[in-house]
C-alpha cells in the first residue's frame, strides 16, 4: 500500500508541474502581444497548445486528462468485430461545447447546427467564414464549402473515437508525431457525386456519410460482383472484396490516430503507424541494403521495396521505384518547360512546376534581413573555411554530429572527408571523372557500416526493367529533353473501361504537317467569308464606262498561273 501510495503521489506532482509550465506558456508576453492583434488565430494556437498538453500527460496509457469543465474520457474495450459501432465517444470539439455523444446520428446533426455560430470576417471582396473546430481554423467564403467542412468534422470525430478504443482494444503504443495537426481535414471543393455507371439518382451530397452509404447501397447489389465506377469494370470472387475495392473510389477511411489525427482505411495501417514509431532497437529485422530497423517483417518488406526500381522511362535508362517518381522525372527532365510551369508567382514573373517548388520559392521574398545577414556570414565562413572541409579521418573534431561524405576511389591514407554531398560530387567528377547513369540527375550516397556516407555504386532493379534497358528499350542516342506534347481525349469512360487519352509529342515533322494542314485549309474557299471585287473601266477624265463584279475566290487560280 505504501508503494502505491507513493507512486500515486509523483504522478500528482508531474502532473501539477505540467499544469504550471502550461500556465506559463499561456501568460507570456508573446500569447499577449498575439492576442490583442489577432483573435481568432489566438484562439486557434492556444487549442493546439492545450491539445498537446493534454495529450502529453496520456502517452503513458489512451487516458486524456479533463480540462475545465471537461468531461473525463478513458478508452473502452470492445471486440475487434463491434470497434466501430460499441462504446463509441465522440466528442464535439467546438469552441466552448466538449458535448460527448455515443449515437452517431445525433452527433452529426449537432455539428451541422455550428454552422450557424460559425465566426465571420468582413473585407472588401466579400464575407469569409472561418471553422472554431479546435486546432482547424479553415477559412473560405464559401457557405456551402464550410457546410461540407463541418460534415467532414462530424465524420472525422466518429473515427478519432474508432480509434480511440481501438488503441486499448488492439494493444498499440502511443503516437509521437505533432498533435497541432490533429483535426486539419482535406479541403472539400466540391459535392460528392456517385460516379456508379446506371446511377438514376443523380444527386449531390453535402455530406461524405450521405454519399458513403448511397454506393454502399450499388456494392451489396451488384450484379456479378463487378465494379461499375465510371472507368475501373474491375470483378472480384468475394463480395467483401469488391467494398473494400470501392474505398479506392470513395476514399472512404475506417480509423484514425486519436493523436495526431491522420485516418486509415483498416486497422492494419493503423498498427503499421505506430509500429514504425516504436521500433525496439534489438529488432532482428534490419534492412540489409540501408540498416534501417523495422518493427515487423512486413514493414520490412515494405521498406525494401523502396529500394528496388519496378519502372523503366521509356525516353531514357532512368529507373524509379514508383510511378509517382516516374513522373516526376519525365515532367522535370523531359516535357517542355511552357506545358508544366503552370504554377505562377504572385510576386515575380517565376512559374513552378509543381506547388511545392512554388511555396519553396514564395518563402525567399519573406526572408527577414536577419536571417539574410547570418545567411551571408556563414557564406563567408564556408568560403574563408573551405580548405577545412577535405581532411584526414585522423583530423575528424570530436562530437560532431554532422553527416560526413567519404571518397571511396581515394586510398585509405589520405581519404578525403566532406561535410556536404555536392562537395563530394564535385570531388569525384573532377579528380576521378566518375559520371552518373544516363536518365539519372545526381549520385546518391547511403551510410556505411563505419558511418561515413558513400556513393551507392549498385542499382536493385526487377528483371523486367533490366531486361528493358539492355535490350535497348530505352537509350536514345541524344538525350530528349523539354519535349512539347499535345493532350487529346479519345473516348469517354464506361462501365468496363476508363477515359483514354491520345498524347503526341510535339517534334519538327509533326510540327511540319500540321503547318502544311493549316495552309490547306486556308487555302480553302469559304463560303461564309467571300470578297466581291467590283472591276470599272474608267476614260481619261475618270468617268466609269463599264463595271464587273468578281469573286475572291475566282481569282486564285488565275494568280498560280
Amino acid at each position: 500500500m505504501g508503494d502505491e501510495s507513493s507512486s500515486s503521489t509523483k504522478d500528482d506532482k508531474q502532473k501539477l508541474v505540467r499544469c504550471i509550465e502550461w500556465l506559463q506558456k499561456q501568460n507570456n508576453e508573446d500569447t499577449e502581444k498575439l492576442e490583442n492583434k489577432n483573435d481568432i488565430q489566438f484562439i486557434i494556437q492556444t487549442h493546439a497548445a492545450r491539445k498537446n498538453f493534454l495529450l502529453a500527460v496520456a502517452e503513458d496509457d489512451a487516458t486524456v486528462p479533463a480540462g475545465v469543465n471537461e468531461p473525463s474520457l478513458e478508452p473502452r474495450k470492445v471486440s475487434r468485430y463491434r470497434l466501430r459501432v460499441a462504446n463509441l465517444q465522440m466528442e464535439c470539439e467546438w469552441q466552448s461545447c466538449r458535448l460527448i455523444f455515443s449515437d452517431y446520428d445525433k452527433y452529426q446533426k449537432h455539428v451541422l447546427n455550428h454552422s450557424s455560430n460559425m465566426h465571420v470576417i468582413e473585407n472588401d471582396i466579400g464575407v469569409e467564414y472561418v471553422c472554431l473546430w479546435d486546432v482547424c481554423g479553415h477559412k473560405t467564403s464559401d457557405f456551402n464549402e464550410m457546410v461540407r467542412h463541418l460534415n467532414y468534422h462530424a465524420y472525422h470525430g466518429k473515427l478519432l473515437a474508432i480509434g480511440f478504443n481501438g488503441r486499448a482494444t488492439l494493444k498499440l503504443a502511443p503516437c509521437k508525431k505533432d498533435s497541432s495537426k490533429r483535426n486539419h481535414i482535406p479541403l472539400q471543393v466540391s459535392d460528392y457525386n456517385c460516379l456508379w455507371v446506371g446511377c438514376e439518382e443523380n444527386v449531390k451530397y453535402n455530406s461524405i456519410q450521405l454519399f458513403l452509404d448511397h454506393v454502399k447501397v450499388h456494392t451489396n447489389y451488384s450484379d456479378n460482383i463487378l465494379c461499375s465506377w465510371a472507368g475501373c469494370g474491375a470483378m472480384f470472387p468475394r463480395k467483401e472484396m469488391l467494398t473494400v475495392h470501392v474505398r479506392s473510389h470513395t476514399g472512404e477511411r475506417l480509423i484514425a490516430c486519436y493523436h495526431c489525427g491522420q485516418h486509415f482505411a483498416n486497422n492494419r495501417k493503423l498498427c503499421d503507424h505506430l509500429r514504425r514509431q516504436n521500433v525496439c532497437p534489438n529488432t532482428p529485422y534490419v534492412c540489409e541494403l540501408c540498416g534501417t530497423r523495422c518493427a515487423t517483417e512486413y514493414l520490412l518488406g515494405e521498406h525494401t521495396r523502396q529500394h528496388i526500381s519496378t519502372y523503366a522511362c521509356t525516353l531514357c535508362d532512368m529507373s524509379a521505384t514508383s510511378p509517382a517518381v516516374l513522373a516526376s522525372h519525365v515532367r522535370y527532365r523531359h516535357l517542355s518547360r511552357k506545358d508544366t510551369r503552370t504554377h505562377a508567382c504572385p510576386h515575380c514573373e517565376y512559374k513552378a512546376i509543381t506547388k511545392s517548388d512554388l511555396r519553396q520559392h514564395i518563402l525567399t521574398h519573406k526572408k527577414k534581413k536577419k536571417k539574410g545577414k547570418s545567411i551571408k556570414k556563414e557564406r563567408f565562413s564556408d568560403e574563408d573555411n573551405s580548405d577545412s572541409d577535405c581532411y584526414e579521418v585522423k583530423k575528424e573534431k570530436k562530437g560532431s554530429s554532422a553527416r560526413k561524405y567519404a571518397c571511396h576511389l581515394c586510398p585509405e591514407k589520405s581519404m578525403m572527408i566532406f561535410s556536404r554531398g555536392n562537395r563530394l560530387t564535385t570531388h569525384l567528377v573532377k579528380e576521378h571523372g566518375a559520371q552518373w547513369s544516363f536518365g539519372h540527375s545526381r549520385f546518391r550516397y547511403q551510410m556505411s557500416e563505419d558511418g561515413m556516407y558513400r556513393l551507392t555504386t549498385t542499382r536493385y532493379e526487377s528483371l523486367e526493367v533490366s531486361e528493358k534497358i539492355m535490350d535497348g528499350y530505352t537509350s536514345p542516342k541524344v538525350p530528349l529533353r523539354n519535349l512539347g506534347f499535345k493532350l487529346r481525349q479519345v473516348a469517354d469512360p464506361t462501365a468496363n473501361t476508363p477515359r483514354r487519352f491520345e498524347i503526341k509529342f510535339k517534334t519538327e515533322d509533326i510540327d511540319m504537317k500540321d503547318d502544311a494542314e493549316e495552309m490547306e485549309v486556308d487555302k480553302k474557299p469559304d463560303k461564309e467569308n467571300k470578297v466581291e471585287i467590283m472591276m470599272c473601266d474608267v476614260d481619261e477624265e475618270g468617268n466609269i464606262i463599264s463595271s464587273e463584279v468578281i469573286d475572291k475566290s475566282d481569282l486564285i487560280p488565275k494568280l498560280e498561273r
